[in-house]
């Protein structure tokens, strides 16, 4: 900075002085002073607001790295995930297990719900792996739930299909005696 020697007035009135440029960016690092401060060169009585001596003022910081999401690092999974397919396959087989087991009981839902459940179990050991795009983590969680929440219940619903046809052939071998 330069060899200019300043002076100080404090709130209190009280000069302080002469101090180099140093001192005063220190001094505004300690908060002893501010851009309101009033300061006055060594050799003048005029005072002036810190914020008015240019030689005074911080330098700037350093400019900052902008990076782009394109320079971010990408990472090569070895597959994506399928988490779409596996939560529409989870809640389409949940559905409609439910929707039979308060209609018909016909497990179709069985076709739908334990190929979610399958497929999210695999998909699941991939992800926590690190072998799959992480992105899909949660829609292949909330897949593998409904999976296997629709095939408990589809799976009720062949039991009930099975007990219902032995019921009903127990009934009619009992009316023909």
């Amino acid at each position: 900075m330069s060899g200019r020697k300043y002076y100080f007035k404090a709130s209190d009135g009280n000069e302080y002085g002469p101090i180099t440029a140093d001192e005063v960016v220190d001094w505004k690092k300690q908060g002893r002073m501010n851009s309101e401060s009033l300061v006055r060169y060594e050799d003048s009585d005029e005072w002036l607001s810190l914020g008015n001596f240019s030689e005074l003022a911080p330098a700037p910081p350093p400019p900052t790295q902008v990076i782009s999401i394109a320079a971010q690092p990408q990472h090569d999974y070895d597959e994506p995930h399928r988490g779409g397919l596996i939560l529409g396959l989870g809640i389409g087989g949940l559905v409609l297990s439910l929707m039979c087991c308060f209609t018909v009981p016909i497990p179709i839902a069985l076709f739908i719900a334990l190929p979610a459940w399958v497929l999210g179990s695999k998909d699941m050991r991939k992800l926590n792996a690190g072998e799959m795009d992480p992105t899909g983590k949660g829609m292949t969680q909330g897949g593998l739930i409904c999976g296997i929440i629709g095939t408990i219940f589809a799976l009720i619903n062949l039991l009930l299909l099975v007990a219902g046809i032995l019921f009903g052939l127990s009934a009619a071998s009992l009316d023909n005696f």
